[in-house]
Parts: C-alpha cells; structure tokens; sequence
C-alpha cells in the first residue's frame, strides 16, 4: 500500500474503513476546491500589512494597553477599599464583621473581581 512500518495484515484490515471525508490534493487543486482562499488571503495581507508599519502596531498596542490600565485600574477599585479597612486599627487584634453581611459584601467583591478578569478586553 504504502511505505510503512506497519503491518500489511493491519493495513488492509482498515484500508477501507473511515476515511474521516479527506483526500490528499495538489496545492493548486486545493486553491480550486475552495474560492475563498484567495479572499482570506487578500484580508489577511491588509492585517499584516496595517501591523507592518510602526504607526499600525504601535496604535494598536496603545489602545491595548489602554484598554488593559483601565481593567487593572476597576480590579483595584474593588480590593484596594477591602484592604485599607482591614489595615484600620492596627492596636485592635480581632475584627467585628457579622457573618450575613461578610458573606454579601464578599460576593459582592468576588464577583466583581470576575466579572473584571474573566471577561473578554
């Protein structure tokens, strides 16, 4: 069948069997299967071409990055208050936070937090 180290017996055994619906095909034949190739290429080019030059990239990673400063900036909003009221009245050794309005405030956080780090940018 073809060069291989498998076994004939075993190579003849699933010969036939599942293909999984591919064929192997010339580059030029491929490009003749699918017209779209040559549309996702043209994009494509415009993208690379626009990352290409310095003002491209560096707009984009500016808009990134502001992006990004913005979301840090919300996430420490959310913990930097939790943290500056546990600081508070260092002399003291316990701290009096009833436990049905801890379990509300820190739902609260913790979803807010998430809400911030696992949505997309």
């Amino acid at each position: 069948m073809f060069n291989s180290n498998i076994p004939d017996d075993i190579l003849r055994q699933y010969a036939a069997t599942n293909d999984f619906g591919f064929s192997a095909v010339d580059s030029g034949d491929a490009q003749e299967q699918n017209p779209e190739i040559e549309e996702i290429r043209s994009k494509l080019d415009q993208i690379l071409q626009m990352n290409a030059t310095c003002d491209g990239a560096l707009a984009v990673k500016n808009q990134y990055d502001a992006l990004l400063k913005a979301r840090l900036l919300e996430v420490e909003r959310a913990i930097v208050p939790l943290l500056l009221n546990l600081q508070k009245n260092k002399e003291k050794d316990y701290i009096h936070w009833p436990g049905q309005a801890r379990h509300a405030q820190c739902e609260l956080q913790i979803n807010k937090v998430l809400n911030l780090t696992r949505n997309n940018l």
